[in-house]
C-alpha cells in the first residue's frame, strides 16, 4: 500500500538537488551521477504520492514519464563540462512540470507559469544555436505566461479561452507551436529530448481538464487549427534537411490529430493516455538518436551524413525500430493508441480521417526517409564511426521497452479518470475568484 506523502515532495526534490547539484559543478561525472539518483527517486516518489493524489492510473503515467523521461535523457549523456547546465536545467523543468500536474490551483498555475518562463529564459540564453528564429519561440512562451496571469482573475469564459492557449504551447498547436520547435530544435544537450515529452504531458493534461468549460465556437475554431496543424507539420517536416526539424514538425502533425480526436468527439478515453506517452516517448528517443550523431559529427545536414548502417549496426537497429515506433506500427504504443482512438464508441467518421491518412501517409515517407538516408546510401570513409555506448544503448532501449508496453498492456489500465484528475485542476482559478 502507498504511503500518503505530500505531492509538494514530487517538486522538492528536483528543485532542491538542482541546487545542491551546483556543489559539484567542477565535478561533471559527479553531477551526471547526482542527476541522475535524483530523477530516480522522483520516480520512485511519484509512485508513493499516487494514493495521496487520488489519480488513476493516467495519471500516474503521465507523472512517471516525466522523471522516467528525464532519466533516460540524461543517462544517454557523455560526461562534458558543457553539458551542465542542461543537467541542473533539467532537474529545474523537472520539478516545475510535475508542479504543475500535481498540484493544485492557484499554486499549479505558478508552476506552469515558472516552466515557461524558465524555457523562455533558456531560448534567450541559447537563441544564437537555434535552427529556427528563437525570438518566435520566447514570444510565444511569453503570450503563454501572460494568458496565465490573465486567466487567474479572468471570469470563467475569458479564463478557459486563456488557458486553451497555455495548453496550445505545451501540447503544440498551430500557431502556438513555436516555443515547442524552437526548444527541440536550438536547446544544447538533453533538454530537447526531455521537453519532447514535457510539454506535450503539461499540455495534455491541462487540456483535460479544461474541455467541459469550452465553447461550442473555441470547440470549432481549435477543430480547424488542429486540421491545419496536421497538414503544416507534414509538409515542414517533408522540406526538411536537419533531423531535429523533421522529428519535430513530425511530432507537430502527431499531436495535432490529438488535438482534432480531443476536440471533436469531446470525451476523454484511456487510449489518448497510451497514445500521448507513445508519442512523446517516441519523440524523445528520436532526439536521443540524433542528440548521438550530434555528438561525434556536429550539427551537420542529412545528406552529408549517409551509410551508417554497416559502422553503426547497434546505432541502425535502434533508429529503425524508432522509425517504426514513429509510423504507429504494431506492437509499439502509437499505433494501439491511434486504432483505440478510432475504435472508440466516441468516433464519428468524417472528412477528416482523410486529411489523418495522408497525415500518416507523409510521415511514412519523412521518417523512412530519414532513416534510409543516414543508414544507407554512401559510406564516407573520411569519418570516424563509433558505435553506441553502454549509457546511450540502455537508453534507448528503455525507451524501447516502454513503448512495446504501451503497445501491449490494455488501455483500460490508463484510464484518466477526468473526474478526479479534477481535484487537482491548475486551469480552474483560485477559490477568490469565484
Amino acid at each position: 500500500m502507498a504511503m500518503p506523502i505530500s505531492p509538494l515532495l514530487l517538486v522538492a526534490i528536483p528543485v532542491v538537488s538542482a541546487t545542491l547539484g551546483m556543489l559539484m559543478w567542477r565535478n561533471p561525472q559527479a553531477l551526471k551521477v547526482w542527476v541522475l539518483i535524483v530523477t530516480g527517486a522522483t520516480l520512485v516518489t511519484v509512485g508513493l504520492t499516487s494514493e495521496a493524489l487520488s489519480v488513476g492510473s493516467g495519471g500516474v503515467l503521465l507523472r512517471s514519464l516525466l522523471p522516467l523521461t528525464a532519466f533516460v535523457t540524461l543517462l544517454a549523456q557523455p560526461v562534458h563540462r558543457s553539458l551542465r547546465a542542461a543537467w541542473l536545467m533539467t532537474l529545474l523543468l523537472l520539478g516545475f512540470g510535475l508542479g504543475a500536474l500535481a498540484l493544485e490551483a492557484p499554486l499549479s498555475q505558478v508552476f506552469f507559469l515558472l516552466l515557461l518562463a524558465l524555457i523562455g529564459l533558456m531560448l534567450y540564453r541559447y537563441r544564437h544555436q537555434a535552427v529556427f528564429d528563437a525570438w518566435v519561440g520566447i514570444g510565444t512562451a511569453g503570450l503563454g505566461i501572460l494568458c496565465v496571469i490573465v486567466a487567474v482573475t479572468a471570469p470563467s469564459s475569458v479564463s478557459s479561452i486563456m488557458l486553451g492557449v497555455a495548453c496550445g504551447i505545451g501540447l503544440p498547436l498551430v500557431p502556438f507551436h513555436k516555443t515547442y520547435v524552437a526548444a527541440l530544435t536550438g536547446l544544447p544537450g538533453n533538454l530537447p529530448a526531455f521537453l519532447g515529452a514535457l510539454l506535450p504531458v503539461v499540455g495534455f493534461h491541462g487540456l483535460l481538464t479544461l474541455q467541459p468549460a469550452l465553447s461550442d465556437a473555441v470547440f470549432n475554431t481549435v477543430g480547424i487549427l488542429s486540421l491545419v496543424g496536421m497538414v503544416y507539420g507534414s509538409l515542414k517536416a517533408l522540406t526538411q534537411s536537419r533531423a531535429a526539424s523533421v522529428i519535430t514538425y513530425g511530432s507537430l502533425a502527431f499531436f495535432s490529430i490529438l488535438w482534432w480526436y480531443l476536440i471533436t468527439t469531446r470525451t476523454t478515453a484511456p487510449q489518448t493516455v497510451v497514445y500521448v506517452s507513445a508519442v512523446a516517448l517516441t519523440t524523445s528517443g528520436l532526439l536521443i538518436a540524433r542528440y548521438v550523431l550530434r555528438a561525434r559529427y556536429g550539427e551537420i545536414d542529412l545528406r552529408a551524413l549517409t551509410g551508417l548502417a554497416e559502422r553503426m549496426p547497434r546505432f541502425a537497429v535502434a533508429l529503425v525500430l524508432l522509425t517504426v515506433a514513429a509510423l504507429g506500427l504494431p506492437p509499439f504504443g502509437v499505433f494501439s493508441g491511434f486504432v483505440g482512438m478510432l475504435l472508440a464508441p466516441s468516433f464519428v467518421l468524417s472528412g477528416a480521417l482523410a486529411v489523418i491518412l495522408i497525415v500518416w501517409l507523409c510521415a511514412s515517407w519523412y521518417f523512412v526517409d530519414l532513416a534510409h538516408g543516414l543508414l544507407f546510401g554512401r559510406q564516407r570513409h573520411e569519418r570516424h564511426h563509433e558505435d553506441l555506448r553502454a549509457p546511450e544503448l540502455a537508453s534507448l532501449a528503455i525507451i524501447l521497452a516502454l513503448l512495446v508496453a504501451l503497445g501491449v498492456m490494455p488501455a483500460r489500465l490508463f484510464n484518466p479518470e477526468p473526474a478526479n484528475l479534477q481535484r487537482s485542476v491548475w486551469m480552474e482559478p483560485p477559490a477568490w475568484i469565484k
